[in-house]
């Protein structure tokens, strides 16, 4: 639905295009891109290198070494950023090889045979452009931003760190435009469920109508003729089970592209999300202390919190959302198959719902957690549990301190 040429054409679709030509493994139209393998050499060599001189750059970035504490969380937290995007870049890359090809050819034979609608094409567009478009306006304007003021402003800044902090803006950019990848993907499955319901709503009222106005009752009411004349008596004159049995199939292949999905990025998602968790909290660890060189990261530290929580709840919610779309088609199943029907009907209608309870349609971050709205209010707690803690040790920090300076 959301994969082919003329869904994803048009002008509001170039700013992705020109993102994913970049730095994505794949180009808008599925085929893989070739520009992916010196990016991707790229990205693997700047977290190489980052790894090697994060102890030289905390150093400078700090104005000193003595302090183990705020030294040592902040070489692990900068290892950390660069292996798990050296990680997501080279798991993506090794999955794509061997997922892509059967996802496109999935969505394109569901393309073929059910058409998406000009809403649909036009709704997937609007919320790509709006996805694209607000990563960038989040991300670059600030990273640029960052390294200006390093190379006009910081005492230290010579080319080694300017060096150090591009290439850690790099990994971010990677990480961030694998993250479209999915949520953009992801939409597009969410609206093929979308369809499908919007169907099965309809048969639902059909079969309301049917079964609340008889046939004979019907044919002598002339305010009911319009109604009844749906997908329960449609101009190609199928039975309603060849209609239910459609909609089946339809629901089968989407399922599949949800599990293609999992097998893609499960572990893209899972390394991102846990990336970015500890990316907030050393971000607020880092302010708390006042450990941010000459430059204060009060300037910027709004700004990329606002990106991080952005790109979570993108990824989150875009999951979560297409989950419950999935999700709705079985409630709707339920309700016309309690509904009087013909046998043939039923059959079709069990063996959808037998089908969609022995296929599981979560979205997960490589089996570790489901993502849903459940794992945002996880999330959270922990977020305040840990904030706390670091504001007690903050706390404590600076009682010992002014007693040590009462005794000196």
């Amino acid at each position: 639905m959301a994969t082919t040429t003329n869904v994803r054409g048009g002008a509001l679709m170039w700013p992705t295009a020109c993102f994913w030509g970049a730095c994505g493994v794949f180009t808008l139209d599925m085929a893989y891109n070739q520009f992916d393998r010196w990016f991707s050499a790229s990205v693997l060599a700047s977290g190489v290198l980052n790894i090697a001189i994060t102890p030289w750059s905390v150093c400078v970035l700090d104005g000193w070494c003595d302090d183990h504490l705020s030294t040592t969380y902040r070489r692990l937290y900068t290892r950390f950023v660069a292996f798990t995007c050296l990680l997501s870049r080279a798991t993506i890359v090794y999955k794509v090889r061997g997922h892509l090809a059967d996802f496109r050819g999935r969505e394109e034979a569901y393309e073929r045979s059910w058409p998406s609608s000009g809403a649909h094409r036009r709704r997937y567009r609007a919320y790509a452009s709006s996805v694209v478009a607000a990563y960038l306006a989040l991300v670059v304007p600030i990273n640029l931003t960052r390294l200006y003021l390093l190379y006009r402003y910081e005492e230290y800044g010579d080319s080694m760190l300017l060096l150090f902090f591009f290439n850690m803006y790099l990994q971010n950019w990677s990480m961030c435009c694998l993250e479209t990848h999915f949520a953009l993907l992801c939409f597009g499955v969410y609206l093929k469920f979308r369809a499908i319901n919007d169907e099965l709503s309809a048969v639902r009222s059909d079969v309301m109508v049917s079964n609340r106005y008889p046939v004979a009752l019907r044919s002598s009411l002339p305010t009911l003729v319009t109604t009844a004349t749906s997908i329960l008596q449609d101009p190609c004159g199928r039975p309603m089970e060849a209609a239910v049995e459609e909609l089946r199939l339809r629901h089968g292949l989407t399922r599949e592209s949800v599990e293609q999905l999992n097998n893609m990025f499960g572990g893209q998602l899972a390394l991102s999300l846990i990336t970015l968790c500890i990316m907030i909290l050393f971000d607020i660890y880092n302010e708390a202390f006042h450990v941010g060189g000459g430059i204060s990261r009060s300037k910027f530290i709004f700004g990329w919190l606002l990106q991080y929580l952005f790109r979570f709840f993108v990824i989150v919610i875009t999951a979560h959302s297409t989950t419950q779309e999935g999700y709705k088609t079985k409630v709707l199943v339920t309700e016309i198959n309690n509904r009087h029907l013909n046998n043939n009907t039923k059959y079709e209608l069990q063996l959808f719902l037998k089908q969609m309870n022995h296929q599981s349609i979560d979205i997960t971050a490589c089996d570790c957690f489901t993502l849903n709205g459940r794992l945002v209010a996880s999330v959270s707690c922990a977020f305040d549990i840990l904030t706390s803690s670091t504001y007690v040790m903050l706390l404590e920090k600076c009682v010992i301190y002014s007693l040590n300076i009462t005794f000196i």
